[in-house]
């Protein structure tokens, strides 16, 4: 795969959503008090504890979902939203997942995710 084909574009999959990964911090993070904790214990019933079952569930949604738009982060790479719909403790709910690209052709490292109306 070209640099160029590996760019993410509006309405298509993330590139390399199959490769896509997070620090245990930043889902630590997602999952904390001062995080977006609260955000899901009140929507999905999600603690601290489950943050591997939220990446598999996050990681899983990814694979097919269009990215809904890209935000140039030069010189930093490139940023880009994609909406998911994830289902945990027998509860479903939007999710907005946020990627990061430092180059074209790096794997998706996920900067956030969060429930949505």
């Amino acid at each position: 795969m070209s640099a160029a084909s590996s760019a993410p574009s509006v309405g298509q999959p993330l590139p390399r959503a199959d490769d896509a990964y997070a620090a245990s911090e930043k889902l630590e993070w997602i999952l904390a008090e001062h995080g977006h904790g609260p955000e899901w214990a009140r929507v999905l019933c999600v603690a601290g504890d489950d943050s591997e079952r939220l990446w598999s569930a996050i990681a899983q949604a990814v694979l097919d979902a269009p990215v809904s738009s890209i935000r140039d982060l030069s010189p930093f790479g490139v940023g880009c939203e994609v909406r998911v719909v994830l289902t945990l403790n027998a509860r479903t709910a939007p999710v907005l997942t946020a990627w990061h690209y430092r180059r074209a052709g790096d794997a998706p490292r996920l900067i956030t995710a969060y429930p949505i109306p």
